[in-house]
């Protein structure tokens, strides 16, 4: 896999999303894995869902420097494009928690799963 690429941040998403689809169509058709594969593929769900939420702040900062920088579309009064970046900025902030959330209880279902998986003593 190319970790350091050049492909536009909008291919680079599109790629995550279809091997994402991918993953969901192997584990819907697949057979069980075992308990310690299930823990490693929650724990890389887990850096996926926080790595993602770590993505957003950055995307509206972008958006902010577009429009300071006049690079948006004006269709109406300034203060329209600027309702509308904040509104942007609100959903991906509740995006972001999300994300954090997910990662958080991906991170306590691994724990759990990883219990599961230990000898049992005695």
């Amino acid at each position: 896999m190319d970790l350091v690429s050049a492909e536009p941040p909008y291919l680079l998403a599109a790629q995550a999303s279809s091997v994402v689809r991918h993953l969901y169509r192997r584990v819907r058709d697949g057979e069980p894995d075992s308990a310690a594969d299930l823990g490693r593929t929650l724990g890389a769900l887990r850096q996926l869902a926080d790595d993602l939420a770590h993505v957003l702040p950055g995307l509206q900062q972008q958006l902010e420097e577009s429009l300071l920088d006049g690079d948006l579309p004006a269709t109406g009064p300034a203060a329209e494009a600027w309702d509308a970046v904040s509104e942007v900025g609100q959903n991906l902030a509740k995006a972001r928690a999300a994300g954090l959330l997910m990662a958080q209880e991906l991170r306590a279902s691994q724990k759990v799963l990883g219990g599961l998986a230990a000898p049992l003593d005695g």
